[in-house]
């Protein structure tokens, strides 16, 4: 489940990002972002800001969000005899791990598919 919640927060920030980015320009979104809160900044019309600030905050919130989850998913990962022997395999981090695990129907025998040299 948090898998799941996390691949949905993740999904709504990129559309929040690419919705910001459509409406400014092709950058980093911390730049747009800092152009959308400096109320100084004149190249911005009030009702664009307006409206811009709203994403951004939408923005930051699923940022939030995101590193919660995967904050649950990385001590979850720790806890888990499974997912920390996934974690060795070279450039499978906790969020691949716990995926992985995921995947494995219910009931099965984890120990024989997740067994240290599985093939």
């Amino acid at each position: 489940m948090v898998l799941k919640t996390r691949a949905l927060v993740v999904r709504q920030r990129t559309q929040a990002i690419n919705a910001l980015r459509a409406h400014l320009a092709e950058t980093k979104v911390e730049a747009l972002v800092a152009i959308v809160r400096d109320e100084t900044d004149a190249r911005l019309p009030a009702a664009a800001r307006f409206a811009l600030v709203a994403m951004a905050d939408q923005v930051d919130a699923l940022a939030d969000q995101i590193d919660r989850l995967e904050h649950a998913i990385i001590t979850e990962a720790r806890r888990d005899e499974d997912m920390r022997r996934l974690t060795t395999i070279p450039g499978v981090g906790a969020i691949t791990a716990a995926t992985i695990k995921a995947l494995i129907p219910v009931g099965s025998n984890r120990a024989v598919i997740l067994r240290p040299g599985w093939n």
